[in-house]
């Protein structure tokens, strides 16, 4: 369709046996069902990005590393995202707030919404994500899906939502799209 608007889907852990997986490929199967966003779901696990060893900050952009400017070319390709957040330690995972401070300007003017599982559905987690992705200038939606018990609901490598569960991510790509194309319209216009 071509009004579809480009959304990454990106898993917030590359622990073995990680929630994350299941969670995201949930996102992606009722994601599917829409005709305005298409979906991409994006593993860190699959990137390696190491911790920022990079002598200027991203906010300084002229990135010199390859697989910096890789990263770059991967978020700058969407017009919105979806952070498949788990909450250690009453906060969000090292591996997706590294994948944040990759880089910069490419998130910004672009929605984000949250999907977070773990301690009371993650939401120390996202409120802290909140603030890193308002920083990077990006537009945190205020729809988010905070799965509760989520191991409950796990049949190996599938999440079997609740009814709860799909309709607060239905409320969520709502919102997504709604300001996915707002945004692209003010990027574009």
């Amino acid at each position: 369709m071509a009004n579809q608007l480009n959304m990454l889907v990106i898993l917030g852990s590359v622990r073995e046996g990680r929630m994350a997986a299941p969670v995201g490929r949930w996102v992606m199967e009722r994601g599917a069902a829409r005709g305005d966003l298409n979906l991409e779901l994006v593993d860190p696990a699959e990137w390696n990005l190491p911790f920022f060893p990079h002598p200027k900050p991203p906010a300084a952009g002229n990135y010199q590393d390859p697989l910096q400017i890789r990263w770059a070319q991967k978020i700058a390709s969407a017009d919105g995202y979806v952070l498949i957040c788990p909450e250690y330690n009453h906060s969000g995972s090292a591996v997706l707030k590294n994948a944040l401070d990759t880089v910069f300007a490419e998130w910004g003017r672009k929605p984000v919404g949250f999907v977070g599982y773990g301690s009371v559905g993650a939401a120390r987690s996202i409120e802290q994500l909140r603030l890193t992705t308002i920083a990077l200038e990006m537009a945190p939606i205020n729809s988010s899906v905070h799965l509760i018990r989520p191991s409950a609901k796990r049949d190996g490598d599938r999440f079997n939502a609740d009814s709860y569960d799909d309709k607060a991510l239905a409320a969520l790509f709502d919102d997504l799209a709604w300001w996915g194309r707002t945004l692209k319209a003010g990027r574009e216009g």
